[in-house]
């Protein structure tokens, strides 16, 4: 807090802090879009993918410039991601593996923000800092030096508790209950006012068949549309030859409290990361991109037991929410990691939009060796492409369909990923998306190798198509939060945040979600490692 006197020269002591704020803010654009003419590229990226050991709780930021943010931007934004990726003489390979970390920002009425960051209290990282090593679990991509053989077994036995990919409420008001969960069947409850770790909690789903164990999940719950209730997936993984694997379909009414709605036996075990639900339906897509289980019990790491096989279909279940009725439909195989949103049109087709890829070789594009090596990023392919699936229930059949950019120089927005909406439109007809392009090559349109949050119109030939990026500065995934007299769908804010690299420091941002102007932004006086997923909790603190 500012202690000056009189009053006045506090004021005059913020607007000259505001001033500058904003001043250093354009000159490092100007700069640095000036230097790009030169050869420099991605400055300070790296910090994206560094340790950031700070904990702390409510820590005041200022807002930069002097222009109101909406009142009704009222609430908490919890950000989820790797907060450190070296542990004693161990170090991740994969982004995927950092440990857990939460950042927060609760922001009363548009005006004051308190900031806030905590590690998540797993066994995974709890194990590790009392061994001062990286504690023997399931990984992504493994650890550098290696597990041995006996380190492998416990892993095994340990399991996957890092749960640093995304954030869920479960219940509401009073009995609101928050969650960080991962592709795995686990989650960690934690108390959204402190960030502080509460316990871990697997969901209590048991099948009458030899299992290996409940190990994977989505790390995408969604709101069941007619109860409210967060409803998810789980699969049940078997090593008894003859004996299939089961992906079951539940409904959680608080932490303690499962139900299941379906279970499907598969031959093979799919890697997924999130789905759709419509009003009536859950709508799984099985890609060809297989787990072995086999590998998997030697490695303990889960890229190493992924098997793609683009000769075969993608296939969609279409799961009845009330009566677990399953549908399968299929079309050529592609792989997917998010799922936009699903909804039913009058005539009985199902609508489901999806980011696409050829194959699943996106998924190593985040090891760190490659995001901290710039000859690397130069050479990696953005495949990503929006397309939208139609489902036919009557005839079985799937029609495929892509969008046209508003024009050629804008066909880089569908090459989006972390995509979000509107949730007020979550199972309903929409229009449009949000998300952020990863780019590092230089001929990619208008962007060339900066990353950049876009927004993509999907009703109007992509004519309100728009993106907003500053050379050097970083985005994470954003979240729109509506304007509550919203007379579109698309009023209200994106709310986000950056790392401006040659700062090496992170920012708070709010944009206009309609213009892409910017609305406010306020400095985190500290570097926020690469988040994956967040969410914002109106009027919850």
């Amino acid at each position: 807090k500012l202690s000056c006197k009189p009053r006045r020269s506090c004021l005059s002591g913020n607007l000259l802090k505001m001033w500058f704020d904003t001043r250093l803010l354009l000159l490092s654009v100007v700069l640095l879009t000036l230097s790009g003419c030169i050869g420099a590229s991605t400055v300070g990226l790296e910090y994206f993918f560094t340790d950031n050991f700070e904990e702390f709780q409510d820590r005041p930021i200022q807002w930069s410039k002097n222009t109101s943010v909406p009142y009704w931007v009222h609430g908490t934004f919890v950000r989820n991601g790797p907060g450190r990726f070296n542990i004693g003489g161990r170090s991740v390979i994969h982004t995927f593996d950092g440990f857990a970390k939460l950042h927060s920002f609760k922001i009363h009425n548009g005006s004051k923000v308190l900031f806030s960051a905590s590690f998540l209290g797993t066994s995974t990282y709890t194990r590790s800092i009392a061994e001062n090593d990286y504690a023997t679990s399931l990984t992504f991509d493994g650890v550098n030096p290696p597990f041995t053989f006996e380190q492998r077994t416990e892993a095994l036995l340990h399991g996957l508790d890092n749960t640093n990919a995304n954030i869920w409420q479960v219940g509401s008001r009073r009995d609101a209950e928050f969650i960080a969960v991962t592709d795995a069947a686990v989650f960690s409850k934690f108390l959204l006012g402190t960030l502080s770790t509460v316990s871990l909690v697997k969901p209590d789903i048991t099948h009458p068949i030899v299992k290996l164990l409940e190990l994977l999940s989505s790390a995408h719950p969604l709101y069941e549309p007619k109860t409210g209730h967060t409803i998810n997936i789980v699969y049940t993984i078997n090593i008894v030859p003859g004996l299939k694997h089961t992906l079951s379909l539940y409904r959680m009414k608080d932490t303690n409290t499962q139900e299941i709605i379906a279970n499907v036996k598969l031959e093979r075990i799919s890697y997924m990361h999130s789905w759709s639900i419509t009003e009536n339906y859950a709508i799984i897509s099985l890609y060809p991109l297989y787990i072995s289980v086999p590998k998997m019990l030697n490695s303990a790491e889960a890229s190493k037991c992924l098997e793609w096989n683009g000769k075969d279909e993608t296939k969609f279940l279409v799961i009845s929410l009330e009566d677990g009725k399953v549908s399968e439909l299929k079309t050529p195989g592609f792989f997917g990691v998010h799922h936009i949103n699903a909804f039913e049109q009058n005539n009985g087709k199902i609508v489901v939009d999806i980011i696409t890829y050829p194959d699943n070789s996106m998924l190593s594009q985040f090891e760190l060796a490659t995001m901290l090596n710039e000859t690397k990023r130069k050479n990696l392919p953005n495949k990503a492409m929006l397309k939208r699936f139609i489902l036919d229930m009557q005839e079985s059949s799937v029609t495929v369909s892509t969008f046209p950019p508003k024009t050629p120089e804008l066909s880089f927005v569908n090459a989006m990923e972390l995509p979000v909406i509107n949730e007020n439109n979550r199972s309903r007809s929409y229009c449009y998306v949000y998300g952020v392009v990863f780019s590092f090559n230089s001929k990619t349109p208008t962007v060339q190798d900066n990353f950049a949050i876009v927004k993509k119109d999907l009703c109007n030939n992509g004519t309100g198509d728009r993106y907003w990026f500053r050379p050097n500065h970083y985005p994470n995934e954003p979240f729109f939060i509506p304007d509550p007299n919203a007379q579109a769908e698309d009023q209200g804010v994106l709310v986000t945040t950056m790392l401006d690299g040659p700062r090496k420091e992170s920012y708070l941002l709010i944009l206009d979600a309609q213009t892409f102007e910017i609305v406010n932004y306020a400095y985190a006086k500290t570097f926020i490692p690469f988040a994956i997923h967040g969410r914002f909790f109106h009027g919850t603190f």
